[in-house]
């Protein structure tokens, strides 16, 4: 497709004034409201995150918005790099040309989805932004360490990043049932209720989706496939698909898999330099976590010894229909937490350590086992650590001077952070 057809084509409200309801759906996640919060601000809005979760969603209800809001629907421009192309000024002028808006006077808001597959974005973003004062630019991506990397190198000061996650359990709520819901505790028995069934399907388009096999296949083909299948292979050479398959297979069968890199390339008779740059690719990709060992003593963590979780404990379901309960629980937690270390010395281990102004441990365990967290808490002085169960009841036990906080995984599912 030439780019003055793909532009005309992305960009139907040009000449409708509008964009369809398809397209802009009724329901607003609250990053929605989080983005739409800084539409005046001058900083370029950077949107990454998996596959599906609902980026582009999010770009066109806040087209919609602006044109709701009296914006003439010219002065709004949209280009997925779907579509090859290499330098983002000729979208410029090949967008003036077709609507006769001057971008280099007028406000405009300027919308590029999957702007990571085009090579050196951000530096060219950069020129754009500080030449063009006018123009409030919208960009987002599906790639972690690419995406994250460049803005941070080359638009210091000049972007804000928002990590768009698939749904809460607040959402898929939402999103299933039709109505919007404020206090938790009002509809806690509904939301323990359906929470099983949110675990498999978290993601916008397969929310009312019941048949298994097709839930499966949606994540299996349309998230992990297209990213080991198309975006790797087309953003790094020498590739190997099968082996990410396998790592994929590994890891996702075997969450918070203690990876010790010389035994696995020997299990997999690879070259050490091959696994971990498939690993990067994998990390790249939003397709796995890995989580380091946590040195308390030298606020440090460790190299050697990290586990490896899926990047969203839902892929396991595009590969597998069933998973242990515990594992799924602690993957679950690896997700909601973004977490980053756990600790482990001898036979002495806390499920993830949370590293912020304090330290605090976090075990996900049944109700009842609290022993091992506070023996952790008595050993490095610390006063508060935090216990994830499967059960309906949160309540806080203090013992001595230690307080645990026993709080239901649906629980935090629903908030989708601490």
């Amino acid at each position: 497709m030439r780019l003055d057809e793909a532009l005309i084509f992305q960009n139907e409200w040009w000449r409708t004034e509008k964009v369809r309801k398809e397209l802009a759906p009724w329901y607003k996640r609250e990053v929605y409201k989080k983005v739409e919060e800084m539409l005046n601000i001058r900083q370029i809005i950077v949107l990454t995150g998996l596959r599906r979760v609902g980026k582009t969603t999010i770009f066109y209800q806040l087209i919609n918005s602006l044109i709701e809001k009296g914006v003439n629907p010219k002065n709004i421009l949209y280009f997925s790099f779907d579509e090859k192309i290499e330098d983002l000024k000729k979208i410029l002028d090949e967008y003036q040309r077709i609507t006769g808006i001057d971008y280099k006077n007028e406000k405009i808001f300027i919308f590029f989805d999957e702007i990571n597959k085009l090579d050196n974005w951000s530096s060219q973003l950069k020129i754009l932004y500080d030449a063009l004062p006018n123009i409030k630019f919208f960009v987002s991506g599906s790639s972690s360490v690419d995406l994250e990397k460049e803005a941070y190198s080359n638009l210091v000061g000049r972007h804000f990043l928002i990590r768009v996650m698939p749904l809460t359990l607040k959402e898929f709520f939402e999103l299933k049932k039709g109505k919007k819901i404020e206090n938790f505790e009002l509809w806690k028995d509904e939301l323990f209720l359906i929470f099983p069934e949110y675990l498999r399907k978290p993601f916008p388009e397969i929310v009312n989706e019941n048949n298994e096999a097709r839930i499966m296949e949606y994540i299996r083909e349309n998230i992990i496939g297209k990213i080991i299948h198309r975006d790797l292979p087309k953003k790094f050479k020498n590739v190997n698909e099968d082996l990410l398959m396998s790592l994929i297979e590994i890891f996702y069968q075997n969450p918070g898999m203690l990876v010790n890199i010389e035994n696995l390339s020997k299990n997999l008779r690879i070259a050490k330099k091959t696994l971990l740059k498939h690993l990067f690719y994998l990390i790249f990709s939003y397709l796995i976590r890995q989580v380091k060992n946590f040195r308390i003593s030298v606020l440090a963590a460790s190299r050697k010894l990290q586990k490896i979780y899926p990047y969203h404990w839902s892929l396991i379901f595009g590969l597998y229909r069933d998973i242990e309960k515990g594992k799924l629980l602690e993957c679950v937690a690896s997700s909601l937490l973004d977490a980053k270390f756990y600790w482990r010395k001898g036979s002495n281990e806390v499920d993830f350590i949370i590293k912020n102004e304090k330290i605090i441990p976090i075990e996900v365990k049944a109700k009842s086992e609290i022993y091992g967290l506070v023996k952790f808490l008595k050993k490095f002085n610390l006063k508060k650590g935090i216990l994830l169960h499967e059960e309906k009841i949160r309540e806080t036990k203090n013992i001595n001077d230690i307080q645990i906080d026993i709080i239901p995984i649906f629980e935090l599912a629903f908030y989708g952070s601490l």
